[in-house]
């Protein structure tokens, strides 16, 4: 080093030694603040100076994202998203044609998350891609929909492994709509046809992957018959396991005997066909959604069309329900909501059996056949679960069964859960069980 070079700094035990200003970077001045700055000066100093970025003000919009407010949306000016955010808000024709696809199927049940299949995966693109990421800790991605709108949101899991993540999806109270390919080499000139081949709502499912062995999966349809005010309403009930084929149908009187038949059976998802908007719900348990369809089916000439299509009958005389209204009703409406989540019956998928479901030709069974047993009784005996905790381990359930198929223990939960009335029913069963 040259003797008289200049110090790097000033020295440590005095003042400091004035730096050569020509050896520093614009950039690296430091303005010093007089008070007859000029505004020549601060211009200067302000260019010389890196910007901060502006932080855009964010909030939550009716979607439910969160995005920013300073920037409109193209394709809607009331909504502060992106076209991007949502499968409505992106005009279709400047799509690709599969994503117009995917929004077309989309925008036919916008409530359920939908699983489109893109080789060997299962793709979901705009909310739904940021929704399942999200819950299934999947990375999220981009893909190409059009030269206007640019990437969208993509995530995808791999069709081998359709029905683990599927399961969580369900388990977590979401509907799942599965479009698979019909096809492995598509027609020349245009796409591989993809159709809707399954939907997965938590009381639809039948692989044995998500559901629970030594108990009974229950769909339940509801038929409510408003009376006047100062009457109990009528009901019925269809419940259905469609992983086992069981099909009971029940109709009684009165709010309360519907609310402790909902908190007995514990139904994974119950529909409903509402009579009118402002008809109350406070005959459903509080911890049990109600999925609320349309209430067409569930008239009585759609619901014995509905029972003579599904059983391949020309009368429903033979069924034992034609004095029993309420229960047609139920029972129909049931069944048209099982061929809408199962719409391709002839094809099979790689994801599941698309054949329709079988089912037992429906059971009524009357109010004098069971003992009833309300909510507070079955909570303080502990039947099928403890009291403290709401666990199966300890109650009187866990404790007697010693059953060794899985049928058999939902048949112990069934006897358990509902005691016979009749002594000469007690006596048919104890004889059986004493033959076997």
């Amino acid at each position: 080093m040259e003797a008289n070079a200049e110090p790097m700094q000033g020295n440590l035990f005095g003042d400091a030694e004035a730096s050569n200003d020509a050896s520093q970077s614009p950039e690296a001045k430091t303005f010093q603040v007089e008070k007859d700055i000029s505004d020549e000066e601060l211009t200067k100093d302000a260019q010389i100076r890196p910007r901060k970025i502006k932080q855009a003000k964010l909030k939550l919009n009716k979607y439910g994202f969160v995005a920013t407010a300073d920037k409109e949306s193209p394709t809607d000016k009331d909504s502060d998203l992106p076209a991007w955010s949502h499968h409505s808000l992106v005009n279709t024709e400047k799509l690709t044609p599969v994503m117009r696809h995917y929004v077309e199927l989309k925008k036919a049940s916008p409530e359920r998350i939908l699983l489109y299949r893109l080789g060997d995966f299962f793709e979901c693109f705009f909310e739904d891609a940021i929704k399942i990421s999200q819950i299934l800790e999947l990375t999220l991605t981009g893909k190409e929909s059009g030269k206007d709108i640019g990437r969208v949101p993509m995530a995808g899991i791999p069709h081998h492994a359709a029905e683990r993540y599927c399961s969580e999806l369900v388990r977590q109270g979401f509907s799942v709509s599965i479009c698979d390919q019909l096809e492995s080499i598509p027609t020349k000139g245009s796409l591989i046809k993809r159709e809707i081949t399954r939907v997965l709502t938590p009381g639809t499912i039948i692989e044995e992957g998500m559901l629970q062995a030594r108990r009974n999966n229950w769909l339940v349809s509801v038929v409510i018959e408003p009376n006047n005010k100062n009457q109990e309403f009528s009901w019925s009930m269809a419940n259905a396991d469609i992983s086992t084929g069981e099909f009971i149908v029940m109709e009684r009187i009165g709010k309360e005997a519907l609310y402790q038949e909902l908190n007995k059976l514990e139904a994974a998802e119950i529909i409903w066909g509402q009579p009118n908007s402002d008809f109350p719900k406070d005959w459903c348990p509080e911890h049990i959604k109600i999925n609320i369809v349309s209430k067409t089916p569930f008239s009585l000439p759609e619901a014995e069309l509905s029972l003579k299509n599904y059983f391949d009958l020309t009368t429903i005389n033979g069924l034992g329900l034609t004095q029993w209204s309420l229960a047609i009703r139920a029972s129909g409406g049931l069944l048209a909501y099982l061929n809408n989540t199962n719409p391709i019956h002839k094809i099979n998928t790689s994801f599941a059996q698309s054949a329709r479901i079988a089912l037992d030709l429906p059971r009524i069974i009357f109010q004098e056949d069971f003992l009833i047993i309300d909510s507070q009784t079955r909570r303080n005996l502990e039947i099928t679960s403890t009291q403290k905790d709401n666990q199966f381990h300890g109650s009187l359930l866990w404790a007697i069964d010693r059953t060794l198929t899985s049928m058999g223990g939902r048949c112990l939960r069934r006897w358990i859960d509902k005691p016979l009335m009749s002594v000469n029913a007690i006596y048919s069963r104890q004889e059986i069980v004493t033959e076997l």
